[in-house]
């Protein structure tokens, strides 16, 4: 087959496509969605028949998803910082104010930054938003989501995470010499998919499943900025994996998992790790404050002393 995919690869591809399901009257926010494939992911979620809510920063993309909705769908677009704590918090709020029950969260939106950068809470930009975020947002749309229930979390993470490593001793790589962009995309990636797993645990008997995926090398401007080797698959086939997580059938009572190609795989060992887990958890919790809140979590395995510095 010319091009990126492999014969293998487009099997899988239609293999998700026909496993999509219908998601009538059902609420949808999809978080990143201003281009690439967050905006496919959610036009792909309205033509479902989802009602989707979505987070970007244009009205071109909110157009694009209103193109796609059903008759009746009432599309909503919400403008948030979710490299601020202040910013993912207030998206939450006014998530939950507009939609008290929410069916599907998609966290897919991601940074990659060549450079260190703080936002203005003092944490390093990739792992605000690409660690800290999607579990903050999950964690405070909870309420929502166990209204709606069953209802899915679905969150980005990525075949990045094989090569990912914890720094616990220096997390956000604020020492000398010790950030690299690529190298804390791998982390982040790795942090969210094993904080993806540590939230399932919490929710198991709640009615809310939690899911990640590797979206694939997709030819996006990230993909360009950190990786120009690569030539990258369509955004369209980018977003098949988030699509189908997000409403197939045969998915809808799988939680704690980690997805490529639209199948569970077991990840990189390190991930599977639950006091390591428990370890970032804390990690989070000291930058973010506790999770949850104002509806608590279902108690996990108590965490491992000494939490690492953030």
């Amino acid at each position: 087959m010319d091009g990126p995919l492999t014969p293998e690869h487009a099997q899988a591809l239609e293999r998700l496509r026909a496993g999509w399901g219908r998601l009538d009257g059902r609420s949808v926010l999809v978080t990143g969605a201003t281009r690439g494939i967050g905006l496919e992911t959610a036009v792909r979620l309205a033509g479902l028949g989802a009602d989707v809510l979505v987070h970007g920063r244009g009205a071109a993309a909110l157009a694009a998803v209103r193109a796609a909705s059903a008759s009746g769908a009432r599309p909503t677009l919400f403008i948030a910082d979710l490299g601020s704590l202040a910013g993912v918090r207030r998206l939450a709020a006014e998530v939950a104010r507009d939609r008290p029950r929410l069916d599907v969260l998609v966290a897919n939106a991601g940074v990659f930054a060549p450079e260190r950068r703080e936002t203005a809470d003092g944490l390093e930009l990739t792992f605000a938003v690409n660690v800290v975020a999607p579990i903050l947002l999950a964690a405070a749309l909870l309420p929502a989501l166990r209204a709606a229930a069953p209802s899915r979390v679905v969150i980005l993470s990525s075949a990045s995470h094989w090569t990912g490593e914890m720094r616990w001793d220096d997390l956000q790589l604020a020492g000398p010499d010790a950030y690299d962009g690529l190298h804390a995309y791998d982390q982040s990636k790795l942090a969210v998919l094993m904080l993806t797993l540590a939230l399932a645990r919490r929710l198991e008997g709640s009615g809310v499943s939690a899911v990640c995926l590797d979206p694939g090398d997709v030819a996006t401007g990230m993909l360009a900025s950190g990786w120009p080797e690569l030539p990258g698959i369509p955004i369209e086939d980018g977003a098949v994996t988030s699509v189908y997580l997000a409403s197939a059938p045969a998915v809808g009572g799988i939680s704690g998992a980690y997805f490529e190609d639209g199948a569970a795989v077991t990840p990189l060992a390190a991930a599977l790790d639950v006091a390591a887990q428990e370890r970032l958890w804390v990690a989070v919790e000291a930058v973010a404050g506790p999770l949850g809140a104002p509806d608590p979590l279902v108690p996990g395995p108590p965490p491992v002393p000494g939490a690492p510095a953030v």
